[in-house]
């Protein structure tokens, strides 16, 4: 038994590195093998037990993740498979008719009228509220009203029982205008913690955070466990019991009407990384509102949801990465850096300074105009957009109508990478 026990021996470190770099013949380990991010975290093509961090432990929270769709209206829509569906102002008389065992998140996306219209008490499953006047602020450049009178009416929504979850920290605008993970991160935080200093600590236990999953699978991954991490780093400095919550939705920035059903594959694989990295809820974005085209079939991407959960098994496993080598590394240097960032924001004045100053807006850019960069050089690669494209596909994109209107500073403004790819059709 001690002889068989000897003949696999477990490597040091050391000794791992020693070997491949006898296999690289010469070649410099750290040039060939380990590279940068745009977060300039360096990614190894080994990690081993040295590289976890002091203190692991897994994500235990009280909700399982839930599978939600976006309410069409449509009597053929399935919904079986569904904990929720997404609804807004004009849905409302259509889903009093709905189950009540779904969740309903009621979305505002660009009037607050109906919060004063509207009788949410006679809908016993509406649950979560997307209400965020400092999303809004950043994305459009306006409020709905005035500065005064948004946080007033957040603050009168705080007081609404009906709702578990009714402020809502819409952080997928900035995954979707181009900021890397750290960015993400940090500014989300931030961002929260403007209405905490706004609000008061009792708003802790009524926000939650809307995340969108792009396609680096471990980094997004890594992304909601460090986002997790920090949230509840401030809960302890508000002496909050208050549990994080995140929903998950996947990205619209790596998405193109070119090749389209590369989207369906590109969604499952985000769909599972947020399910991974513990996300409480989950929802495939519908592309169409980007891009106004209906090329991508929504149908087909929720049914991609159903398999993680009824084939994957993924709903039979507390944390499986947890205690992994290179995930919690990642983890830990996200969660690292992002703090870092987020205290030199609050430094200078915090989330509604940084975007009054435009600081949150040209951090935003810069890191956008770098991807975006990438992808024009083919550095980043979409299958089916800027590598083996199928020249017969052909698209009509709708063009943009543009509308200029006044603003107080300058918008966040969503970008899907491919959109210039999409107008070239030589």
């Amino acid at each position: 038994m001690n002889q068989k026990i000897e003949e696999f021996k477990q490597l040091t470190p050391q000794e791992w590195k020693l070997k491949v770099q006898a296999e690289l013949a010469g070649l410099d380990y750290n040039e060939v093998l380990v590279w940068d991010t745009a977060e300039g975290i360096q990614v190894k093509p080994v990690y081993t037990n040295e590289d976890l961090p002091e203190e692991i432990s897994a994500i235990q929270s009280t909700n399982d993740w839930k599978i939600i769709g976006n309410f069409r209206n449509d009597s053929h829509q399935d919904f079986s498979y569904l904990y929720g569906f997404k609804v807004n102002e004009s849905h409302f008389d259509q889903v009093l008719k709905l189950p009540e065992f779904l969740d309903l998140f009621f979305e505002i996306k660009t009037s607050t009228d109906s919060l004063n219209q509207l009788n949410f008490s006679e809908i016993k499953n509406l649950k979560y509220l997307g209400l965020d006047v400092l999303g809004k602020f950043a994305e459009t450049g306006n409020w709905f009203h005035s500065q005064e009178k948004d946080l007033a009416l957040t603050q009168k929504i705080l007081n609404e029982n009906t709702f578990e979850k009714n402020i809502e920290i819409n952080a997928s605008l900035y995954q979707n205008a181009g900021a890397n993970h750290l960015q993400q991160i940090a500014i989300a935080i931030s961002h929260a913690v403007e209405y905490l200093e706004n609000l008061g600590a009792e708003a802790t236990s009524k926000l939650y955070f809307k995340v969108a999953i792009g396609g680096n699978y471990f980094f997004e991954i890594a992304k909601l466990r460090a986002l997790r991490q920090l949230w509840n780093l401030i809960l302890n400095e508000y002496n909050s019991e208050a549990e994080t919550f995140i929903y998950a939705e996947t990205s619209a920035r790596n998405k193109s009407l070119l090749d389209v059903h590369n989207n369906i594959i590109r969604s499952g694989l985000e769909a599972s990384a947020a399910v991974q990295g513990k996300a409480d809820v989950v929802n495939v974005f519908p592309y169409d509102e980007i891009s106004g085209s209906t090329a991508f079939s929504e149908e087909l991407a929720s049914k991609q949801q159903l398999l993680l959960q009824k084939e994957s098994y993924f709903d039979k496993f507390m944390d499986p990465v947890a205690g992994t080598y290179f995930v919690e590394n990642l983890t830990e240097l996200m969660s690292r850096n992002a703090l870092e960032l987020f205290k030199n924001i609050e430094a200078e004045g915090g989330f509604l300074k940084g975007l009054f100053d435009g600081r949150i807006q040209k951090m935003i850019q810069k890191s956008a105009d770098k991807e975006q960069q990438a992808f024009d050089e083919g550095k980043l690669t979409l299958i089916g957009v800027n590598k083996f494209r199928n020249p017969s596909d052909k698209i009509h994109p709708t063009p943009k109508t543009e509308n200029p209107v006044r603003t107080q500073i300058k918008p966040i403004f969503r970008k899907r990478l491919a959109e210039k790819n999409e107008n070239d059709n030589s």
